[in-house]
């Protein structure tokens, strides 16, 4: 065991974050927009944000499986297509296949055809 190990298991772990985020809320904390590799850290919100005795809030972050979001995208997308947080956020369920401007997220996990309106998406965040 690793002397300098700080959890032993960390696919859940509590961060500072919007006080605005929700339960199922996709995060990404750090990082850069989808044009670069640096994607910073990505979960989804197990429970909602709390106010801390620091006066941040705090929620804690599942780093592991796959989660549903929604998307508006009319276009298909493919098992395996690289999906962002929509409208350039940092939280949210809003999910979309454009890459410009928004934060990567993780990938699709089951296809969705070429519709209209609110659609629900399967993802595999990319942690």
């Amino acid at each position: 065991m690793a002397m300098n190990e700080i959890y032993a298991e960390a696919d859940s772990l509590n961060y500072a974050v919007n006080s605005a985020v929700n339960s199922g809320d996709f995060v990404v904390l750090g990082g850069v927009n989808a044009s670069t590799s640096a994607t910073g850290i990505v979960g989804v919100a197990e429970v909602d944000a709390k106010l801390g005795d620091d006066t941040l809030y705090y929620a804690t972050l599942r780093h592991k499986g796959v989660f549903t979001g929604t998307t508006t995208d009319t276009a298909a997308i493919t098992v395996g297509a690289p999906l962002y947080l929509a409208s350039a956020a940092t939280y949210g369920t809003a999910l979309t296949a454009t890459s410009t401007s928004n934060k990567f997220v993780g990938y699709a996990f089951r296809a969705k055809g070429s519709t209209t309106g609110t659609q629900t998406i399967a993802v595999r965040i990319n942690n």
